[in-house]
């Protein structure tokens, strides 16, 4: 799927208006391209429920880890050879890389979506813009 800055291109490219001297064709548009920004929503929203849903997974697995209760196997593979008390427990987990990267999918996530939600809500309000450029042109025109 498409990452922030091709969403960021193809809103720039969606969003303009192309034909002023066609402003009804142009209102037509948003009618084309809302479902299609209303089902990116929906992907990246899917994409952050999975995201979370890692992160809630991998964070169980790094409290075991850190807090000394996980299988001997893991320790073997990858020691750690601390004591970690229960207050520092937070610290490690938080600290951890893989933990950050889960935390910055998710906010990377996040990000996607406010900028969709803004898309979507000039889409909205584009039909309000270029029914004002209807009624300017009115005006200019003497139709008032």
């Amino acid at each position: 799927m498409m990452n922030l800055d091709e969403l960021k291109a193809e809103a720039k490219e969606d969003l303009a208006i192309i034909d002023e001297d066609n402003l009804d064709q142009e209102s037509y548009k948003n009618q084309r391209i809302r479902p299609k920004w209303l089902e990116y929503k929906n992907h990246f929203e899917g994409l952050l429920i999975l995201a979370k849903r890692n992160h809630q997974i991998l964070y169980r697995q790094k409290w075991m880890y850190y807090g000394g209760k996980d299988e001997d196997k893991v320790y073997a593979a990858k020691p750690f050879d601390l004591k970690v008390l229960k207050t520092d427990l937070q610290m490690f987990i938080n600290t951890d890389e893989e933990i950050l990267d889960a935390q910055g999918k998710i906010q990377y996530y996040e990000s996607i979506i406010r900028f969709i939600d803004g898309t979507i809500h000039s889409i909205d309000t584009r039909g309000w813009d270029i029914k004002n450029s209807i009624e300017w042109k009115k005006f200019l025109a003497g139709g008032y």
